[in-house]
């Protein structure tokens, strides 16, 4: 176990959007060696290696790691604030017990945005996925909210290689825990 436990120092505002609460929780213990194994696993983390951070958002948050801190943020109260540290908690310890088993990324991933995954979409707006726009689906697959499948014309054989592109792209853009 890499965290046994953490100190929640400050709760706040945030001062972009007074709507959400930023809290920050100190480490008693260094937690930068479980960043190269979180930023294979965590598919859309932003890693910088050179001054040790990790950023990554899921659903219920952003999260920032540091060696000895933890700032989450996005959240609308102090409670969700709190399950948030502990989910980051759990999926740190988690990871650094399956490290044996995980390929460690040591360089900085670019971020997959909704952008990169709308240029493979057909952009004709059908609305087959249930969704209002290409774009909207590109935000729901980015999310793991929709699948590829969803998609009636990327089956069409003329979007076969739109298709794999995609598939390849989504790979290393879906958190694992996000998909599931």
């Amino acid at each position: 176990m890499l965290i046994h436990d953490y100190k929640v120092t400050r709760v706040r505002r945030n001062l972009c959007n007074p709507e959400w609460i930023m809290a920050t929780a100190e480490l008693s213990n260094d937690i930068s060696k479980v960043f190269p194994y979180l930023n294979a696993v965590v598919k859309n983390a932003v890693y910088t290696p050179e001054v040790q951070n990790l950023n990554f958002k899921i659903d219920s948050g952003a999260i920032s790691l540091m060696p000895r801190e933890i700032n989450v943020g996005q959240v609308t109260c102090e409670e969700d604030g709190i399950k948030l540290l502990d989910y980051v908690k759990k999926l740190i310890n988690d990871t650094w017990e399956k490290r044996a088993s995980i390929i460690p990324v040591y360089q900085r991933k670019e971020e997959v945005k909704a952008k990169d995954i709308l240029d493979y979409l057909p952009k004709t707006n059908c609305r087959d996925c249930g969704l209002p726009t290409c774009f909207a689906f590109a935000v729901a697959l980015l999310k793991g909210q929709k699948h590829l499948q969803d998609c009636s014309t990327l089956s069409k054989v003329e979007f076969a290689q739109d298709r794999e592109a995609l598939a390849r792209l989504l790979q290393t853009a879906i958190s694992e825990e996000v998909a599931k």
